[in-house]
């Protein structure tokens, strides 16, 4: 790869495709050259990613890439060839700990290295940054390609999806979150991510007020939990709290959403919420592995329920 910062880029890929000499009867290897400028992204460019997470039937909605661009704009990028956008990565920055969300290329521009390309220049950003330790959620399929650019398992996550029933049992003690609830939930946040998430969650609770729920008996905050919107479900996380505050939350959040088709990514290793999940009638859709480049991430699990989603964690 050639080319410097908001430059072209040049990646020189060696395909599977082999031609045959005809003086020889040899095969070689085709060598083919792509060329690709990467630029920052901008909110002009929002209906292109839309368009990209529809093709790969993502759930994140136009308020998600908004949101992306809110909190970090300098940290959003996009490559274009010919004048035309083919591919997006972005990364969001909460001081030393950085996360890769939406690395998606052009189904007609796949193959060709864009992806790689563009992991590759948002790493080289954080690394500029002096960032710690950059994480992701990786699919089954991307995760042997982010295992070459560095990145170590941490823990695996299940996705789970469904239709929530019509009626659950009540959750005694779980209340809406107010403003004023805000400061504690991101000290208990930080303590169970060890990341410091404030600017991520105000925007959530600003955005879905009335999907923010907490359950502080006493006066004390044990747990909370947040929801957003999607385009094939709502997203139920983060839930986060003691093995009491989570089954309520989790058993309040059954009840806010009753009917309604939902997401829910837990920790495969965290037995409760994995029953809870099936309780709710909601099945695996797919597995997510949790990854690091630098230093280790490490996540109070026992306290962790339900993550973001794989974009923040």
């Amino acid at each position: 790869m050639r080319g410097g910062p908001f430059g072209t880029i040049m990646v020189i890929i060696e395909t599977d495709q082999r031609q045959k000499t005809p003086e020889l009867g040899a095969c070689r290897l085709r060598r083919a050259i792509c060329c690709m400028n990467i630029r920052k992204l901008t909110a002009a460019d929002i209906p292109f990613g839309v368009r990209l997470t529809a093709q790969n039937h993502w759930n994140q909605l136009e308020s998600d890439w908004r949101r992306q661009l809110d909190l970090e704009p300098e940290g959003c990028f996009l490559a274009e060839r010919s004048g035309l956008p083919i591919g997006t990565a972005c990364c969001c920055v909460f001081d030393d700990v950085a996360w890769i969300n939406l690395v998606l290329v052009d189904k007609a521009q796949r193959g060709q290295g864009v992806g790689s390309a563009l992991l590759r220049y948002v790493v080289k950003y954080l690394e500029a940054r002096g960032v710690a330790s950059i994480r992701l959620d990786a699919t089954p399929l991307g995760q042997p390609i982010y295992e070459k650019f560095g990145f170590l398992g941490d823990f695996t996550l299940t996705r789970f999806e469904g239709t929530l029933p019509a009626a659950f049992q009540e959750a005694p003690g779980v209340e809406a979150m107010t403003r004023a609830d805000l400061a504690a939930v991101c000290r208990l946040d930080e303590a169970v991510t060890k990341t410091r998430r404030e600017k991520l969650l105000r925007l959530l609770v600003q955005a879905y007020p009335e999907a923010a729920r907490k359950f502080a008996p006493d006066g004390e905050l044990k747990g909370y939990s947040l929801a957003r919107p999607g385009s094939h479900a709502w997203q139920l996380g983060p839930i986060q709290g003691s093995p009491q505050a989570g089954r309520l939350l989790l058993l309040d959040a059954a009840r806010c959403f009753a009917e309604q088709k939902v997401h829910l990514d837990v920790p495969a290793d965290h037995a409760q919420a994995v029953a809870l999940a099936q309780a709710f009638g909601l099945r695996p859709q797919r597995p997510f592995l949790r990854m690091s480049r630098g230093r280790r991430g490490q996540e109070n699990l026992a306290l962790f329920l339900s993550s973001f989603g794989p974009e923040k964690g």
